[in-house]
């Protein structure tokens, strides 16, 4: 599931990991088609989307201006067709995620931060609040989401303590998920992190059959000095529901961005390391750089795994690797962009892969499918 947060680096590092392979051409993309135009002046979108079993991609999108509500826009399509619709949700969209009984919605407002549901005949149920703590400070809080029969997992950040503007931020979670094995009834809820550095970014993978723990990365970071980053890695066992986690990543200066999903073979994860986008397959495939950008997200269908990213210029770009072997294909989505360009998702059904770019000078949402 895809988070996002732009920040700016410019330390070179290799270690340990295979240096990138010459792109070659992968499956073709389809046009650019428009998902939904936004009806006001935005300087920023806060959107999530995930494909369902069925293959549809389902999202949801706000958008941060001067002249922008905080009305929460559902959307759901593939190909060429694509379906909108505004939902009675206010805020700022944190995480999405999909099972049989809907599309889910991590959302955070000044009232604090929920969880919401749109179900699949497209009713809106009344979301459950799970921090009283929501907007209002410098930062937005980030967040990720699992749901998986009617149940759910929400992760968070949250300033905390003094500091104004540079509180330090840790991690909360709250979940229904794994209720009848650690917990009896009503809502479980806990603190992960207490530290004196900032825990920001969670990202959760989809839990499997093989394999019902759920699996979390974030990032470690110094905050506003912006000189030190690390991932850790955490999961949480549902014989008592409490965390434990480990340190990911032992090189580089900033590791930030992370993006986990699950593929057939391994728990996947992409991620930004001092300017570069590196992919790690666990025991599927070696872990290797694809790129120099930001805002990586990452998507796993059948065999094929997809790592979509912003470049430093202008372009959205998109790395599949289609099991078996190592090798990488690269796909330039933008090619004729001359503005700045938001990757929102990177969604993954049947092999092939949908990409899901915002642009802040149309205001424009649309989507580019695998053919």
């Amino acid at each position: 599931m895809f988070r996002r947060r732009l920040i700016y680096c410019a330390v070179l590092c290799i270690a340990l990991v295979v240096p990138a392979a010459p792109a070659g051409a992968a499956d073709a993309y389809g046009p650019r088609v428009e998902v939904l135009q936004a009806h006001c002046e935005v300087d920023f979108a806060h959107a999530d989307a995930v494909a369902g079993d069925d293959g549809l991609t389902r999202g949801f999108i706000s958008y941060f201006g001067s002249d922008c509500n905080q009305r929460i826009r559902w959307f759901e399509g593939t190909g060429s067709t694509w379906t909108a619709a505004p939902t009675r949700y206010r805020g700022v969209v944190m995480a999405t995620a999909h099972d049989g009984t809907g599309t889910w919605l991590l959302f955070a407002n000044a009232g604090g931060v929920r969880v919401g549901r749109r179900t699949n005949a497209g009713v809106e149920r009344d979301p459950v609040l799970v921090d009283d703590k929501g907007l209002g400070g410098a930062a937005f809080p980030s967040g990720d989401l699992l749901v998986a029969g009617g149940r759910w997992l929400a992760v968070w950040s949250r300033q905390v303590g003094p500091g104004g503007e540079f509180a330090q931020t840790e991690l909360f979670s709250a979940q229904t998920l794994g209720q009848g094995h650690c917990f009896s009834a009503g809502l479980h809820k806990q603190r992960l992190t207490n530290n004196r550095f900032n825990d920001d970014g969670p990202t959760l993978a989809p839990i499997g059959n093989d394999d019902a723990t759920p699996r979390l990365a974030w990032e470690r970071n110094d905050g506003a000095q912006g000189l030190r980053s690390n991932l850790r890695a955490g999961w949480q066992p549902f014989d008592d529901c409490l965390w434990r986690h480990r340190r990911y990543t032992s090189y580089g200066d900033l590791n930030t961005e992370p993006d986990a999903t699950r593929g057939l073979e391994s728990r996947l994860l992409t991620w930004r390391r001092d300017g570069e986008i590196l992919v790690d397959g666990g025991s599927a495939f070696s872990r290797r750089v694809l790129g120099r950008g930001f805002s990586p997200g990452i998507s796993h269908t059948e065999a094929s795994t997809h790592v979509a990213w912003v470049t430093l210029g202008t372009h959205v770009r998109v790395a599949q690797r289609t099991a078996p072997g190592d090798a990488w294909t690269e796909t330039d989505l933008t090619p004729d962009a001359v503005a700045d360009q938001q990757l929102i998702a990177v969604t993954g059904s049947g092999g092939k892969a949908t990409v899901l770019i915002f642009s802040p000078r149309t205001d424009r949402l649309s989507a580019r499918t695998q053919s």
